[in-house]
């Protein structure tokens, strides 16, 4: 792959991804703090109360309980999908639309290079920018972890009889608080599926726009076919999770398959089922793809995106530059 053409895609997407990068790091460290300030006895309480709404999440109700359910929370945010669709679609519709948009197409294809490797060399860097996304997003969260503490009930002041050798608690006692540190509380590590997860999404919507950008002119137009199926994919979600007579619509979007809270749940809970490409049932049938299953889905759909993309490009003539 062309060294230059390398450099000139990275220069041209650093500021976006380094500013990307910065929100999705602090945001991610943010919300541990944010976690770490409810005690689970109140939160608990709160949660309760939408215990009818309970069918819109991923997760059972019990797994937000804990610490790591609700850190999980993160990777469901809007600013942490936003920080990876922004930087997967803003560099995805440049690969051939916005290329030909500015009016260097002709330039680039003007020197001793193929078209494949003007396309691949802008997939190249994208990829890499939503594996650094990826990653930024589970280090803000272990260095929250790492840092942040939790306050907790201390345990109870006792009163010891003698001879008996009994301790009963003092009820006169004043309650007390003492700060744990929330990586006594939560492994970091059951977090690597939720953004591994977060990758693959992002891989699959790079490939769509390039794909759309491959066949367009124009980089605005290829931004809004994407923004406009991502929008109505959320749609067919929510109404195939709001009741039962639409479920079926869970099998005809890819937001599907991008459940990182789920998957911190098998982490945690189930450990030998991390990295799996199905789940079994207690009699050993099949019961549900797995988050490898999962992730795999979502690459494989970016990669036939980006193979659609690399035959229209060879095949397709350009347009002149107005």
């Amino acid at each position: 792959m062309n060294r230059s053409l390398l450099n000139k895609s990275i220069i041209e997407g650093r500021l976006l991804l380094l500013s990307c990068m910065a929100a999705m790091y602090s945001f991610c460290w943010a919300r541990v703090w944010v976690v770490s300030q409810f005690e689970m006895s109140r939160f608990k309480v709160i949660i309760e109360q939408f215990r009818e709404y309970e069918r819109f999440s991923p997760v059972p109700f019990e797994q937000l309980f804990t610490y790591g359910g609700r850190i999980a929370l993160t990777y469901d945010e809007p600013i942490v999908v936003t920080c990876v669709t922004l930087w997967a679609i803003a560099r995805g519709s440049d690969c051939v639309s916005g290329e030909i948009g500015r009016g260097t197409m002709e330039m680039l294809l003007g020197q001793p290079i193929s078209r494949v490797k003007v396309l691949w060399s802008q997939a190249a860097v994208t990829i890499a920018g939503i594996a650094l996304l990826a990653l930024t997003s589970w280090l803000g969260i272990y260095t929250g972890i790492m840092t942040i503490s939790v306050r907790e009930p201390a345990p109870p002041e006792t009163w010891s009889i003698p001879w008996l050798d009994i301790e009963l608690p003092n009820p006169l006692a004043e309650e007390k608080t003492q700060l744990t540190p929330m990586s006594e509380k939560v492994n970091a590590e059951i977090f690597v599926p939720a953004a591994v997860n977060l990758f693959a999404l992002g891989f699959f919507l790079a490939g769509l726009t390039s794909f759309f950008s491959s066949l367009d002119r124009y980089r605005w137009r290829s931004i809004g076919l994407v923004v406009g199926i991502y929008i109505f994919q959320v749609i067919i979600k929510v109404l195939a999770l709001a009741t039962d007579r639409f479920h079926w619509l869970l099998n005809c979007t890819f937001f599907t398959a991008f459940e990182p809270e789920r998957f911190v749940s098998i982490a945690a809970n189930t450990p030998e089922y991390t990295w799996s490409l199905v789940l079994r049932d207690e009699t050993g049938h099949f019961a549900d793809l797995g988050p490898l299953g999962y992730d795999l889905i979502l690459i494989g759909m970016g990669l036939i995106a980006y193979a659609g993309a690399t035959i229209i490009f060879r095949r397709r003539d350009l347009p002149a530059p107005l």
